[in-house]
Parts: C-alpha cells; sequence; structure tokens
C-alpha cells in the first residue's frame, strides 16, 4: 500500500462518525530551541541561548560549527544533529578542544563518534505553532 492503513468499525443507527484531517503546518528551516521548561512528561528542555551566552569562546564557536554542520532535508522533514567537527588548523584543533570539554562539562554537547557530535537535543525542542501564534501577537518594535 502506500503508506495508507485500512480501519474498518462498526457504528450503532444512533451513532454518527466525525473525522477531521491534521492541517499541515508550514514551518520554516529552522532549528528548534529549548525554553528551559519541563513538560508532563517530566523533561526539561536546556535553553540553549542563555548557556551558550553564558560560555567562553572556544565553547560558542563548537557550538557554531555544530550547528552550521546541520542539515536539514525538506523531503522527509528531518534534521540531522550529528555533525562531523574536524578543523583544519592547529588552531581549530585547540579552539575544538577546550570548547568541547566546556560543553561537555554541561552536558550540551556530546561526542557520537570520532569527530562527530551532536548538541543535547533538550536544547532542541520548542512548539512552532504557539510561539508563532505568540509573535504574531507581538506589536514590532519602533526604531527610536
Amino acid at each position: 500500500m502506500n503508506g495508507k492503513s485500512i480501519h474498518q468499525l462498526s457504528l450503532n443507527a444512533d451513532e454518527e462518525l466525525l473525522t477531521r484531517k491534521r492541517k499541515r503546518v508550514k514551518e520554516p528551516n529552522y532549528f528548534r530551541i529549548g525554553n528551559g521548561t519541563v513538560n508532563k512528561h517530566n523533561i526539561r528542555s536546556i535553553d540553549l541561548i542563555v548557556e551558550i551566552v553564558k560560555c567562553s569562546k572556544p565553547a560558542q564557536t563548537v557550538v557554531m560549527w555544530i550547528k552550521d554542520g546541520m542539515t536539514w532535508n525538506p523531503y522527509d522533514e528531518r534534521i540531522d544533529f550529528v555533525v562531523k567537527v574536524q578543523p583544519d588548523t592547529s588552531a581549530g584543533k585547540k579552539v575544538l578542544a577546550k570548547g568541547f570539554k566546556e560543553l561537555s562539562e554541561k552536558d550540551l554537547v556530546r561526542r557520537v563518534k570520532r569527530s562527530h557530535f551532536m548538541i543535547n537535543p533538550n536544547a532542541l525542542i520548542t512548539d512552532y505553532e504557539a510561539q508563532r501564534a505568540q509573535w504574531d501577537q507581538l506589536e514590532s518594535p519602533t526604531m527610536q
């Protein structure tokens, strides 16, 4: 079949079946960032922006390298979060070592395998629809 399943059910004469199609949400190509709150499953997201602002310059650089290496596949709507980071210079390798050590201690970044890293998935989550609705309600700041 083409990925669709067939469901059969029986209704009594006084019952009615209502169906709804899920509305597909149009989303931009972007990486979702956690806001530091806890959801109903008791999973705490990491406020990545706050954490990165508090980090050293090498740690910020490593996060940028990982972010720049992430690829979004629009055909299957999947983001590849495991990124190969391999600096060419010895200075770049020192930045990677120092930055990764700091990020690893904060549990923001983990090494998947040699030269392959990923950002903690609890730092890259949001609810786009709710945030977009809130954003649209805000007035644009005026230049003063």
